[in-house]
């Protein structure tokens, strides 16, 4: 996102991305104030003619009542009551209308900016600089691929190989046309890191293929290992920290890594992690946080929480907050919020 202002209780800024549009949707909440571009119908005076109007090129601030996230259609929607309207010809104070962001969009957001906001759009800010890789997982039968966004793991297709060892005379062909389609979509996607596992051999068989078709390309593949060739894989190499060594920074990996450290030190009750907020607030107050984790959505629903947020900032304690849209934040769902501990409260 480019911020071009932001000062007390206005931002300023230009929609670059469809990570953008999703982090907004966690920043604007009813009762903000946005104002921006839109188009309104507006009718003719002459009663006879039977059309519906003409579209006005109209400058809106809306009091905020809704607000919906269209992935599909690249677009953030923000419905709100018109407290403003330039010209003043085109709309009434009072109705409602729904401004709609998208890429290249500019916009501003009037609020009470809480810590909570500000991490959010230090985010937005950071993940502008972020590198996306592709992801692929292969074996014998099939070869999945997927993206890893700053929101989260997203699968796109697979490619099926239907070359099998039990038909010799015509193996070996159909492996090679097998690897030649794998192939072609690694050169025809773009990604800045491109990173391909697998079980067994067929891996490092196409990876002596890769490098005889096509040694620029392969200059640009990181090899790893997994377990197999389904989604579970994926989500394997970012657990065990493999995408860490590739793609630094990544707010999907920070999650996962974060995750696993809670549930590995819950599992050996080695008292570095606690979890509720009773528990946070109490090592907070004792400046043992090293990592404060929360759910988005409990932010949303508990204001008050924001108190534990400004706590953590003044004992410099990191603060991640979890996107409950993506995996890792569905999984953490179960715990809301929780701590990693520099140093153990009860022995």
């Amino acid at each position: 996102m480019r911020v071009l202002k932001f000062e007390a209780e206005e931002l300023k800024g230009e929609v670059e991305s469809l990570e953008d549009l999703w982090l907004l949707s966690r920043l604007v909440e009813p009762g903000d104030k946005v104002k921006g571009t839109s188009f309104r119908r507006v009718k003719a005076l002459d009663l006879t003619r039977a059309d519906s109007g003409e579209k006005k090129l109209v400058r809106l601030l809306l009091e905020v009542t809704q607000v919906e996230f269209a992935e599909a259609v690249t677009r953030l929607r923000i419905t709100g009551k018109i407290l403003e309207a330039s010209p003043e010809d085109f709309a009434q104070q009072g109705q409602h209308h729904t401004l709609e962001l998208e890429i290249g969009s500019r916009f501003r957001l009037y609020k009470p900016f809480q810590l909570y906001h500000k991490a959010l759009l230090e985010e937005a800010r950071r993940k502008a600089k972020h590198v996306k890789a592709l992801i692929l997982v292969m074996d014998e039968k099939q070869a999945l691929f997927s993206v890893l966004q700053p929101n989260g793991i997203r699968f796109l297709f697979e490619i099926e190989n239907p070359a099998s060892k039990r038909d010799p005379k015509t193996f070996e062909e159909l492996q090679r046309k097998y690897f030649e389609e794998v192939l072609e979509t690694l050169e025809k996607k773009e990604a800045e890191r491109k990173i391909i596992a697998g079980p067994g051999f067929t891996k490092d068989e196409f990876k002596r293929f890769a490098e005889q078709k096509n040694p620029r390309l392969c200059k640009q593949l990181w090899f790893e290992h997994a377990s197999s060739a389904e989604k579970t894989a994926v989500y394997e190499l970012l657990k065990t920290g493999v995408l860490e060594k590739v793609v630094q920074g990544q707010k999907v990996q920070e999650e996962f890594a974060a995750l696993e450290a809670l549930k590995k030190s819950l599992g050996k009750e080695d008292g570095l992690a606690v979890y509720g907020v009773q528990e946070v607030q109490e090592a907070l107050s004792m400046g043992a946080v090293q990592t404060l984790l929360i759910s988005d959505l409990l932010l949303r629903s508990d204001k008050s929480l924001n108190s534990l947020l400004e706590q953590a900032e003044r004992l410099k304690s990191k603060l991640l907050i979890f996107n409950s849209e993506d995996d890792a934040g569905r999984e953490f769902s179960a715990f809301q919020i929780a701590a990693l501990l520099r140093f153990k409260l009860k022995y």
